[in-house]
C-alpha cells in the first residue's frame, strides 16, 4: 500500500497534492557539458532546508542518483544548503526555492 502511494508523489505533476513536494538534486558544479548540463550527480551529500527566521527545517542525504525528496504542508520560501566530503576537500552549494501548494518542485543545486 505504501508503494502505491509513493509512486504518484514522485512521478509526474499531481494537481491533487495536499502540500508541497520538493526534489533536491546535488550536482558537481565543475563538471558541465558544452550544452550547460551537469554531468555528475553527488550521492550521500548532506542537505539542509530551512529559513533563518523560521523553525521549519528538513535534513536529508542524497540517494545514489544525487536526489533527496521532501514534503511540506504549506507554501514557503526556503534556503537549501548542501555539503559533501571532508575538509579540506569539502564541496558546498546553496540555493533558494519557493514552494507552492499542490506543486512538486525540482531544484538542481551545483556544489563547488
Amino acid at each position: 500500500m505504501i508503494f502505491s502511494i509513493a509512486i504518484p508523489f514522485f512521478s509526474g505533476c499531481n494537481k491533487d497534492l495536499d502540500g508541497c513536494g520538493l526534489t533536491v538534486v546535488a550536482v558537481d558544479g565543475n563538471d558541465v557539458s558544452e550544452d550547460g548540463q551537469y554531468n555528475t550527480r553527488i550521492p550521500e551529500a548532506k542537505i539542509h532546508i530551512g529559513k533563518n527566521s523560521g523553525n521549519i527545517t528538513r535534513d536529508g542525504v542524497s540517494d545514489a542518483h544525487g536526489e533527496a525528496y521532501f514534503f511540506f504542508d504549506n507554501e514557503a520560501i526556503f534556503d537549501i544548503t548542501i555539503t559533501y566530503g571532508e575538509a579540506p576537500d569539502t564541496k558546498v552549494g546553496s540555493a533558494t526555492v519557493r514552494l507552492k501548494e499542490g506543486q512538486k518542485i525540482r531544484k538542481v543545486v551545483p556544489l563547488y
